[in-house]
């Protein structure tokens, strides 16, 4: 299917046992809804991002067509999609304060 995003989950954002570089982690409750969040995300450049209970999250391609994705911070999401998601009520001021640094919530 031409065009279709597909969520293919990364370890590293996993597993934090793995050995190496860790990502940060993703939620264990985030699940099955990793391919409504990617299939729900708006492009910036060559990344994707999505916002899931006030939290933000960003994904890569990483080839064939295949998307991981992890947590960020507020303010690693381009400010044009912060302020468009708060003009339509997907994200509220308060969460954006809450999740402005990731590393705050490891």
């Amino acid at each position: 299917m031409a065009g279709e995003l597909m969520y293919e989950g990364n370890p590293k954002h996993k597993e934090p046992w793995q050995p190496g570089r860790k990502g940060s982690l993703c939620p264990r409750e985030l699940g099955e809804r990793a391919q409504v969040l990617l299939s729900e995300s708006e492009p910036f450049e060559d990344k994707r991002y999505g916002v899931y209970e006030g939290k933000p999250y960003c994904a890569q391609e990483h080839g064939n067509g295949r998307w991981h994705g992890y947590p960020v911070g507020w303010k690693e999401v381009p400010e044009p999609i912060r302020r468009q998601w708060r003009r339509q009520g997907r994200v509220a001021g308060k969460d954006i304060r809450r999740y402005w640094d990731t590393e705050k919530h490891q």
